[in-house]
């Protein structure tokens, strides 16, 4: 990897307006997680650590899909305005810029959910959740919540770069956005075809609803190995044919 090459898509994004964009996600789930919060009970607190992470899953496949779609975009579009394709590939070869901006992707995603890691054990520890911070558990939810990003950031990457017109990456992500929060109905079988799923297929804590008594009761669990080969495979398959159509693309 040319780390002149990652460092010129930095400065070609700053005025992108990212870190606008990386602020709005995190306004959105810092205001979901502050309307779930407003509502529980204290016994509902006593479980505040994995309803946290429970509610952080469920607003990262509303969310997420649309917002690392947007910002593949963001990154992408300006490689369509004027003959900047055929400038750059005069100096660098289509698959080494293809690598730099997915380098780019990974690093952006990896500080937003480090950012976002402080900010709702923070906000935990204010609301008096019992016991101590979950640090591992949220090392391990951070982590997941990358993986799966960057797995919808190189799908929306093929199609920004792909097409000049930034409408179906777009769109992806809105569709996305619906079959993610949708697909946590499905059974596991059928969630792992629709990749915008893993955020819930892959989340650390689940839910019981005891319909009798009316009370919910939060559990952890770990993502199955299998699962977490599939989104490894759904990501290599959209990296494979997003490089191989930027690489063949005419400019």
């Amino acid at each position: 990897m040319n780390i002149k090459l990652l460092g010129l898509e930095f400065y070609k994004c700053r005025r992108r307006n990212i870190t606008v964009l990386c602020a709005a996600v995190l306004a959105v789930e810092l205001l979901w997680m502050g309307f779930t919060l407003s509502r529980q009970g204290t016994d509902d607190l006593r479980q505040g650590w994995m309803m946290m992470l429970y509610n952080l899953a469920m607003v990262d496949a509303i969310v997420l899909p649309l917002s690392v779609a947007a910002l593949a975009s963001r990154n992408c579009e300006l490689e369509h305005k004027g003959s900047t394709p055929k400038l750059l590939e005069t100096m660098v070869s289509p698959s080494s810029l293809y690598t730099a901006k997915l380098c780019w992707g990974a690093l952006t995603l990896a500080v937003l959910f480090i950012v976002r890691s402080v900010i709702f054990a923070a906000m935990g520890a204010a609301a008096g959740f019992p016991g101590e911070v979950p640090l591992a558990q949220f090392c391990i939810f951070a982590l997941i919540s990358w993986a799966v990003s960057m797995m919808v950031y190189t799908l929306g990457q093929g199609l920004s770069l792909r097409f000049a017109n930034q409408a179906p990456a777009l769109i992806c992500g809105i569709s996305g956005s619906f079959l993610g929060i949708l697909s946590m109905l499905f059974p596991p079988a059928l969630t792992r075809f629709v990749p915008w799923g893993y955020y819930g297929l892959l989340a650390l804590v689940g839910m019981d609803w005891n319909e009798t008594t009316r009370i919910t009761r939060f559990y952890w669990q770990w993502p199955s190995p299998a699962d977490l080969a599939l989104l490894a495979v759904w990501a290599a398959v959209f990296g494979t044919v997003g490089r191989m159509l930027f690489v063949k693309k005419e400019v």
